[in-house]
């Protein structure tokens, strides 16, 4: 043990952190071990720093074993980077005090709650856990099984859920996924549910004969999973908890009602051996609704923990943000202040972000707004261009002159939209597929990074890796016939696979092993994974594809093998016609890519917890007039597909409702706002917001001066206000 004072100066003078002019981090980090807290911790505050000091503080200066400590975390990445930067920080504070190194923080119970449950599992039985696009490959199997997604009023529920938008078949797999999960995180009377089902009951029969056969195979999706820790921890004492006294859990506003239930229960011990839980997240960056996450579960945190389990914790604010410049500070803080309705759904006496000493001014935020989308398309590659490879980069306006530079070389630069899809749904080229195209023109060693922005069965290396197991399972295509049962899209997607195959071959002139009656699918993969070399090593988003196709083949097969073998018909229907059909979608905690040299092209929810020096945020590439079918994503009109579903599950939850108080149409808004707040704080230096302009005048055209094309994202608020009027407050370039 050290004193707290010794503690302090070994950060400052080892890990070269001074925190004594931040009281509020001090605070959180210099807590007694019986101090509750409740964190919000906004954009950019050191909510790691802190995360990481408080736990070396508890092991150094409090004495506490590591495995008395339990961190939660939202993603494997964020649990990576705490990991890391204890396993750092602990070595050279341990070796500067002449200790011994006596903690690996890689064992630790540090991770995502998911992955803490299926430890603590593990002790009462084996627990073999499926991943999402796994998950989905096998609820698109039983979608598929006798033509259920061409069942008519299957259909016209998936359509009720989604705003009355028809939907595709990989759609409505997604749709029905997400509803089987909300089930389970929001402690839904299933059935009670299904009982009270009408049209939609076939839904329930696929629920039903999915989690069948992972009952079957002893499998377990990442719902059922937390379902069954709670289970366990309302059965009594649970050994791997009965020491724990810290327990921290970090991006709390993304928490579910079942998740905040398996959290108290774990309080419990923490309580029991006068320890603290400590709370960190921030109501303005919560983007998981979607998933079940419930806003008011954070707000009303210290309300809720004090009428549960008798704590009062302390409420700290960590509001000085040392990510980004001054000028983006004060445009994120003037953004999430414009629409008064949602000051309504912050947490209480929320203050704003507060620059440094040490912040610079930096540039005004930049506004790059054109007539149509090739214009804009070509103005913005010459600009990441120019900034990535440090061209000068000089406008004038009113008289002053700026430099437009991210102040280093080979700044890390993203472009963050509302979908990074490169092509839309009606075959149309987007902004991102303009921005890959033009810069492989102007230097293809720039390398463009946007694992999302294709269908990943449409690749190269997932249509050689299937069809390669095509013609393995099937040399001869009879079942070819059958593919007049399936979805056109599926259909067409095998034909390629199959045509993209015999290619390969032909040109390589290789022969393939066929296994038309019983197939190792390990053994097949290996012999095909071969063929894959070339293609692999061609980008990152290739690895990324293979490794999520591969993990998906494995884990079905897992899953409905006998003997470790399938028939040709199993292959067929298990795992490539899922596939096809558009079921596996990229997880982001599959990859493991430094961002610092791409140019990187990401959804703003991909971005959530990363930062780049150059930020370009896309707020209406694609938004031509003031239509309903664009108004979700710059004005809604309704409470949208989430609010759809919590309204058809809400009044069956076994713990009363779990949706916030706030209107469908608030709630809508809400989210929207939130979304373009963590989008607008992503950045370090440069922040750009790029669009037709129609998004700069408000307007398309001047024959249209009186039809406002409204949009959150440009400063707009709910009751129809423009605060930004066109856009004067940017620096238009």
């Amino acid at each position: 043990m050290i004193s707290e004072d010794k503690f302090m100066q070994l950060v400052q003078d080892v890990l070269k952190i001074n925190i004594s002019n931040n009281n509020s981090q001090k605070e959180a980090i210099l807590a007694n071990l019986d101090e509750n807290q409740y964190i919000v911790a906004g954009p950019g505050s050191g909510k790691t720093t802190v995360l990481v000091l408080k736990i070396l503080k508890y092991i150094l200066v409090d004495d506490i074993e590591l495995d008395n400590i339990i961190v939660t975390t939202f993603t494997k990445k964020a649990a990576k980077e705490l990991k890391d930067r204890m396993n750092k920080w602990y070595s050279l504070l341990t070796e500067e005090l002449g200790m011994e190194n006596v903690y690996d923080f890689n064992t630790s119970l540090i991770g995502t709650l998911d992955s803490i449950a299926e430890e603590i599992l593990s002790d009462y039985s084996d627990v073999d856990v499926i991943d999402n696009f796994t998950s989905s490959a096998i609820m698109m199997q039983n979608l598929l099984a006798y033509e259920r997604n061409k069942d008519k009023r299957l259909k016209q529920f998936i359509k009720q859920m989604n705003n009355n938008a028809s939907a595709n078949t990989s759609e409505m797999n997604s749709k029905i996924q997400t509803i089987r999960e909300l089930i389970y995180y929001n402690l839904i009377d299933y059935e009670s549910l299904k009982s009270n089902a009408d049209r939609e009951i076939i839904l329930f029969d696929i629920i039903d004969d999915y989690t069948e056969q992972l009952n079957q195979r002893a499998v377990m999706d990442y719902a059922m999973l937390e379902k069954k820790f709670y289970e366990i921890l309302l059965e009594g004492s649970v050994e791997k908890l009965s020491n724990i006294s810290v327990l921290l859990i970090d991006e709390y506003q993304d928490t579910n009602f079942l998740q905040e239930q398996i959290y108290f229960k774990m309080v419990e011990y923490v309580k029991a051996n006068n320890g603290n839980v400590t709370v960190v997240g921030d109501d303005d960056q919560s983007l998981y609704r979607f998933r079940g996450a419930t806003i008011s579960l954070f707000t009303d945190y210290v309300n809720r923990i004090s009428e549960k389990l008798s704590i009062t914790p302390k409420t700290i604010f960590l509001q000085e943000n040392y990510r980004s410049t001054k000028a983006i500070i004060d445009f994120a803080n003037e953004f999430i202040g414009i629409d008064s309705i949602y000051q309504k759904s912050r947490a209480s006496n929320k203050p704003p972000i507060l620059s440094t000493g040490d912040t610079l001014d930096g540039l005004p935020v930049l506004g790059m707004f054109r007539n149509n989308l090739e214009e804009l398309s070509t103005d913005l590659t010459n600009l990441l261009y120019d900034l990535k490879v440090g061209n000068p980069i000089e406008i004038t306006r009113h008289g002053k002159t700026y430099e437009i530079s991210a102040k280093k070389s080979n700044p890390s630069i993203a472009l963050l939209t509302n979908s990074p899809k490169e092509i839309s749904a009606y075959s149309n080229k987007r902004l991102p597929f303009y921005i890959r195209e033009s810069l492989s023109y102007k230097d293809d060693n720039i390398a463009v990074f946007n694992p999302r922005g294709q269908s990943i069965e449409t690749t190269d290396i997932v249509s050689l890796i299937c069809g390669l197991i095509l013609l393995s399972i099937d040399p001869k295509s009879t079942t070819d016939k059958q593919l007049d049962t399936l979805p056109p899209h599926t259909k067409s997607t095998m034909k390629s696979w199959r045509k993209y195959a015999n290619q390969y071959l032909e040109e390589e002139n290789k022969q393939l092993v066929t296994c038309e009656d019983r197939v190792n699918m390990v053994e097949l993969l290996t012999e095909i994974e071969r063929e894959c070399t070339s293609l692999i090593s061609d980008s990152n988003e290739n690895a990324i594809y293979h490794e999520i196709i591969i993990e998906t083949i494995l884990q079905t097969d897992s899953a409905i093998n006998e003997d470790g073998l399938l028939t040709s018909k199993q292959v067929f229907w298990h795992i490539l016609v899922p596939i096809a059909s558009g079921a596996i979608d990229i997880d982001d905690d599959m990859f493991d890519v430094s961002l610092e040299d791409n140019i990187n092209i990401m959804s703003i929810h991909q971005s959530k917890g990363l930062e780049f020096d150059v930020v370009v945020v896309d707020v209406g590439s694609d938004i031509f007039n003031n239509s309903t079918s664009s108004s979700f994503k710059r004005f809604p009109r309704n409470g949208g597909v989430t609010y759809n579903m919590e309204e058809y599950l809400n009044d069956y939850s076994t713990m009363g409702t779990f949706s916030d108080d706030a209107s469908a149409l608030d709630k809508a808004f809400n989210d929207l706002i939130r979304r373009y707040f963590v989008a607008y704080t992503r950045g370090r230096s440069i922040l750009v917001l790029v669009g037709l302009n129609s998004m700069r005048y408000g307007f398309k055209g001047d024959f249209q001066n009186k039809i406002f094309i409204e949009n959150v994202a440009t400063g707009w608020s709910r009751d129809k206000v423009w605060h930004w009027d066109s856009l004067n407050n940017l620096l238009h370039i």
